[in-house]
């Protein structure tokens, strides 16, 4: 059996049944509730140890992120429970791909799909706020159910899968 990160456990319902908005109200609710009851965990140790290792069940227990990927992980969880359509989507800052450089630039959002709009929208909940579009900052490199269907289950991977994506983009970019 095929485990998910984002396997929507009893704690999970527990939480979601604590939400009494509906729809897009309930989308501002859900991102109320991870920044208040969750804490990005600045240690680098602790990010090295943890990072893209744990499901969304696995976050809301520790009460601690590691970065967007952990809260787009929770958000994306708890929307799923609410009976939303969700998709997991990994980005590459196109300065990065332009510029090169050591240290990656990215960022992890979630596409939530809206029944009545008929849309999907884009919802980037470590900074709490539904955008409009990805703009030129961003460059989306794969979209999944979550960060181990894309591939990515620890920074070797990322690192892997980014720099892969680098080398292409600039070819693309000349040619």
């Amino acid at each position: 059996m095929k485990i998910s990160q984002t396997a929507i456990t009893e704690d999970i319902k527990r939480i979601n049944d604590s939400f009494r908005s509906s729809r897009l109200s309930r989308i501002f609710e859900i991102l109320s509730w991870i920044h208040h009851n969750l804490k990005l965990d600045l240690d680098e140790n602790y990010k090295k140890e943890h990072f893209r290792s744990r499901t969304a069940g696995e976050i809301i227990e520790s009460k601690k992120l590691t970065g967007c990927s952990d809260y787009a992980l929770v958000f994306l969880v708890l929307a799923k429970a609410s009976g939303f359509k969700t998709k997991y989507v990994e980005t590459i800052q196109t300065e990065w791909l332009r510029d090169g450089g050591d240290k990656i630039l990215g960022h992890v959002f979630v596409e939530v799909f809206l029944d009545k709009e008929e849309e999907w929208v884009i919802i980037d909940p470590q900074g709490a706020v539904i955008r409009a579009w990805y703009g030129k900052r961003y460059v989306v490199y794969a979209k999944g159910e979550d960060s181990w269907d894309i591939g990515i289950k620890n920074f070797d991977d990322l690192k892997e899968k980014f720099f892969e994506y680098r080398k292409k983009y600039s070819i693309k970019k000349r040619g």
